[in-house]
């Protein structure tokens, strides 16, 4: 009998080691950093049994298949050489462009729609207005008021005659219920949810998120920013307390770039080919230069920390940014760095509080890294800042909804419109202005915060490859 059990056990270990193998070679495969995969590796190594199953369920993904479908799906909308260049357009726009895989536009107006109130009146007004067709989307749609008024809308619009496309990331089991969608579906509101690659949830997972908020209406105006669908962004979550956030409504020839995003998206989710729709570009209105830059996990670049690499090396003289999460890939820090080395005013804006304990505490790892060389951390205090917004020099600017971190660098899909125009740029410096003046500069080193902050931050930096 004992014998039989040594075998047993012997059997047992030895499947267990070869699982955690196999899920280590995996992770190797397939990570999308080396610290990710190093992260990975060693879960699954010290804690064979729990770290392999861990893998399985979150990290796994049949993500070369994700990315070679997807690829070919976005091929014939996003098509533009690499080596791209407009001549009319100065070097630093270009570098975006290039970027994106798209060309500069030109003759376009932006407007700020500063927190959720003014954002959501636009929104409304926009819709109300529509007399061709509505494309919107969201990382998040809620069942609350916010959510309501803006199904109901939809719902009006569809009923009228007008063609509406509904596009969310809703997790499975916790989504928006069937009570809510069934009003959309019977007045014939087309509705889908974004999918990431194949793995042992299926749907429901953690990365390749579509984290996009964008609405077009009639290929004449679309919103894009930090806002998503919720009582939240109004401020009523008590435990967040007020919200500062940042939309902008777009025209002219850049709003086509955004339709095409969103065709993107939706043909990847549903199989249905908006083109034909959504490629008509409107006449220039204004005065801006601008692209559409939308960061995808299943590119070869990286474009999402391309992106801020390329905001710290345009900068001449000023680089601010606003973000809510600061968790930079190593690579953007180092950009960040080189830029306060050379003498830009470099200035990050982040929460003094989130709605994630361990985003807060991992980017007070970071704050020396960046103050070591002379750029400024400031902390914002009058409620929770969620706006992703930049400003280069006074002419360079983006609002989206790319945060800095590691995340939206390369696990999420998200989108900005970079512009360059001095009208733009002085509303960006206004608003930002408005917003340190309620922000404090943090001046002092994590060597001087208390035992218990030192520890969490050191400790949750660690984490920062699944952040």
């Amino acid at each position: 009998m004992t014998d039989v059990l040594t075998v047993t056990n012997a059997a047992i270990v030895l499947t267990v080691a070869a699982f955690s193998l196999a899920a280590a070679y995996r992770a190797v495969l397939t990570s999308r950093t080396p610290q990710g995969a190093t992260a990975w590796i060693l879960l699954i190594l010290l804690l064979p049994v729990i770290g392999t199953l861990l893998y399985l369920v979150f990290g796994h993904a049949a993500y070369q298949r994700f990315e070679r479908d997807r690829k070919e799906s976005d091929h014939q909308l996003f098509d533009m050489e690499p080596g791209y260049q407009d001549n009319q357009t100065t070097p630093r726009l270009n570098s975006f462009a290039r970027i994106a895989r798209l060309p500069v536009t030109h003759g376009n107006d932006m407007s700020l729609l500063i927190d959720a109130e003014d954002t959501y009146a636009a929104l409304y007004d926009a819709i109300k207005g529509a007399k061709s067709h509505i494309f919107v989307q969201f990382y998040t749609v809620e069942a609350d008021e916010v959510g309501l008024a803006m199904r109901d809308l939809l719902i009006e619009r569809a009923k009228a005659g007008i063609p509406v496309w509904l596009l969310n990331d809703e997790l499975p089991f916790i989504g928006l219920s069937q009570r809510f969608k069934r009003p959309l579906l019977e007045a014939g509101v087309r509705m889908a949810r974004t999918k990431g690659p194949s793995r042992v949830l299926g749907p429901f997972q953690l990365n390749y998120r579509n984290h996009r908020k964008l609405v077009v209406v009639d290929n004449e105006v679309a919103f894009t920013g930090g806002i998503n669908v919720s009582e939240d962004y109004l401020g009523r979550n008590k435990a967040i307390g007020p919200w500062r956030d940042t939309f902008a409504a777009f025209r002219g020839p850049i709003v086509a770039q955004l339709a095409r995003h969103f065709s993107s998206d939706w043909k990847w989710a549903d199989g249905e080919d908006l083109r034909s729709i959504a490629s008509r570009v409107p006449e220039e209105t204004g005065t801006l230069k601008a692209v559409a830059l939308a960061p995808s996990p299943a590119e070869d670049i990286a474009a999402g920390n391309l992106y801020f690499i390329a905001l710290a090396h345009a900068a001449k003289r000023r680089l601010w940014i606003s973000t809510p999460y600061f968790v930079p890939d190593r690579d953007v820090l180092t950009a960040l760095r080189f830029a306060a080395l050379r003498g830009i005013d470099v200035k990050l804006l982040l929460p003094e509080r989130t709605d994630s304990f361990l985003t807060q505490y991992a980017a007070m790892a970071y704050f020396d890294d960046v103050r070591s060389v002379g750029g400024e951390i400031w902390t914002y205090g009058a409620g929770f800042m969620h706006q992703k917004v930049a400003l280069v020099d006074d002419d360079l600017t983006s609002v989206g909804s790319i945060n800095l971190d590691i995340r939206s660098g390369l696990l999420n899909f998200e989108i900005t419109v970079v512009t360059e125009g001095k009208t733009a740029a002085q509303a960006v410096e206004d608003m930002l202005n408005a917003d340190f003046a309620k922000a404090k500069r943090v001046d002092f080193d994590l060597s001087e915060r208390s035992f218990w902050k030192r520890a969490a931050a050191r400790t949750t930096r660690l984490l920062a490859p699944v952040l």
